[in-house]
């Protein structure tokens, strides 16, 4: 197959599979690997059944665009891969016949449960930047009136005759301060981010360095998994690992709760390929997995569960989801995850820019 046409069609966002005429596998492109869970290595060659099935029809339409020479498309096909998976999608299928590419079909997959997803994603950050929007204009608006009480509270104390009435203009300062600090944890970090080129997996390393102690303190083992093959990101390694720590330190607080009996986290870093983050399509991503093996979200909290002040344990503020939220914002990322009870994950998800400047690579390595 020519190389231009493999680097055309490995571009589109649709799934694009080649057949030859006995319906075997030529090329698949890379959404179309993403899509049917496989490799172009361990499906190149093979019939087209091998990698999934449908029913009723089982490829009799396939066949008889091929008999017929005529084109035909479905919707709401509903393939069924190996290992139970199951992919909704419309799909469109054209003979072809040339001398580059013989004879053959072109089948073109359009996942429907991919769309459904992002708008899904769009609609929930787009609901939780509304309500992150008016808190933090709150929490400004609070602020004020709070260095005005303050500063009253310690103007009073100094006039106060007896020493012993101080003791409530103190109280008066020290709820004030809390209150503050509250404030400060809503409208997040007060730094503008940093960028340089750096190692995500570093970065990782620093933070279980700060967190060891009281995994330790608690019985819960960590383990790794990191994909050595993930080039230097363009980040602020200081708020992402505010973002990392915030997430573990949520597992650990999930665990502790719930009193597992062999509590576990795990951090994971992967290649992720043309994947949605927002709206644009990215090449690549590197994804930032925290997972842990306590009780999981419950069903009525996973729609609410980014929002500021909302929170799952006990004794939790609802505030480092937000703030992981709003760090990885800033690398242009986004923040996902699943849970169920025993395996809950959540990931971290920043591109992978191709283009970094001289000067930016200059700063970092000198």
């Amino acid at each position: 197959m020519e190389n231009t046409f493999n680097n055309y069609i490995s571009e589109l966002s649709t799934g694009v599979i080649v057949l030859d005429k006995f319906i075997c596998i030529k090329y698949l492109n890379s959404s179309a690997l993403s899509m049917l869970d496989t490799s172009l290595k361990a499906s190149k060659k093979k019939k087209l059944n091998e990698i999934f099935y449908e029913e009723p029809d089982n490829f009799q339409n396939f066949k008889k665009c091929l008999t017929d020479n005529r084109n035909f498309s479905k919707v709401d096909a509903l393939l069924f891969m190996k290992g139970g998976k199951k992919l909704l999608c419309d799909y469109f299928i054209q003979p072809i016949s040339n001398a580059s590419l013989g004879e053959g079909l072109i089948v073109e997959i359009m996942n429907k449960e991919y769309s459904n997803e992002i708008k899904e994603r769009l609609r929930a950050r787009t609901n939780q930047e509304v309500t992150s929007a008016f808190i933090k204009g709150l929490a400004h608006e609070i602020k004020n009136p709070l260095s005005g009480i303050r500063g009253a509270a310690q103007l009073l104390s100094h006039k106060l005759p007896d020493a012993h009435l101080k003791e409530y203009t103190d109280i008066v300062i020290n709820q004030t301060d809390r209150l503050t600090s509250l404030v400060d944890n809503i409208l997040g970090p007060n730094k503008k981010p940093s960028f340089l080129v750096q190692n995500i997996h570093l970065t990782l390393e620093n933070v279980i360095t700060l967190i060891q102690h009281e995994l330790d303190e608690e019985g819960i083992e960590i383990t790794k998994d990191y994909d050595p093959s993930i080039p230097d990101l363009y980040m602020d390694s200081y708020l992402l690992e505010q973002s990392i720590l915030n997430l573990i330190k949520n597992a650990k607080e999930s665990l502790v709760e719930a009193g597992e009996t062999s509590p576990k986290i795990e951090i994971h870093t992967r290649i992720l390929h043309r994947e949605f983050l927002g709206k644009s399509r990215h090449k690549t991503v590197c994804k930032i997995t925290v997972l842990d093996n306590g009780p999981g979200i419950p069903e009525n909290m996973k729609e609410s569960i980014f929002f500021p002040m909302i929170s799952g344990k006990n004794q939790g503020s609802g505030l480092g989801l937000s703030i992981t939220q709003g760090i990885v914002s800033q690398h242009k990322g986004a923040v996902r995850f699943k849970s169920e009870p025993g395996r809950t994950e959540f990931s971290i998800l920043i591109p992978i820019e191709n283009k970094i400047s001289e000067v930016t690579l200059r700063t970092v390595h000198g």
